[in-house]
């Protein structure tokens, strides 16, 4: 963990980061609405990098990889709980909604942990309802990124790149939406900021 750390403080001080929409997650901070991050497992590594030391609350597998992310994130100022659609998601979920409902925002890759990729888990539209949060979609994009080989093409950017996290406009899940309609909702938001992060930074991403 501590290369891991050093790793990833040395990239920060070399890549230049722009935030657009910023305004979409300050007025829900403001108005004291619970916020709900909603990004694809992807687009996850400058997103909780910038959240660090908030107390967003968000989850990680039970596997190997989760116990990595976990504590990366611990070390971050997340509140991290362990579970996943296959493993122990009920009770991760249970402890969610209660940090969120004492007053933490939450964060979720609602794609996690194994896909299928830019496909929406339910989990999301359950926690959003429970808590009344708003949905606030965010991804990023980089100008000169490293796509791994993970089922989720998880993009990582080189040294001295330029970056773009945006939000996308947030919204709540009401009663008037079914959850199909809702998970709809939910990848088209993150799918039209992923887009256009991806347009202004100038790449295409793999298939």
């Amino acid at each position: 963990m501590p290369s891991l750390r050093g790793a990833i403080a040395l990239l920060r001080a070399t890549m230049r980061v722009e935030v657009l929409h910023g305004e979409y997650f300050a007025d829900l901070q403001n108005r004291r609405v619970p916020i709900l991050l909603a990004l694809w497992h992807g687009r996850m590594f400058l997103i909780t990098d910038a959240h660090r030391g908030q107390g967003f609350v968000t989850m990680a597998s039970k596997s190997k990889d989760g116990n990595i992310i976990a504590g990366w994130l611990e070390n971050n100022g997340y509140a991290v709980v362990r579970g996943s659609t296959t493993r122990g998601g009920s009770e991760a979920l249970r402890r969610m909604v209660y940090l969120m409902r004492a007053g933490r925002n939450g964060a979720l890759t609602v794609d996690g942990p194994k896909g299928p990729v830019r496909v929406v888990q339910p989990g999301v539209v359950r926690l959003a309802r429970l808590t009344g949060a708003w949905i606030l979609p965010v991804s990023f994009s980089s100008s000169w990124p490293l796509f791994l080989r993970s089922w989720d093409r998880h993009l990582v950017p080189k040294p001295f790149s330029r970056n773009f996290i945006s939000y996308g406009e947030p919204f709540p899940i009401g009663s008037e939406l079914s959850e199909g309609a809702a998970l709809t909702k939910i990848a088209a938001a993150i799918n039209k900021i992923t887009e256009e992060v991806d347009n202004i930074a100038g790449i295409r991403p793999p298939v």
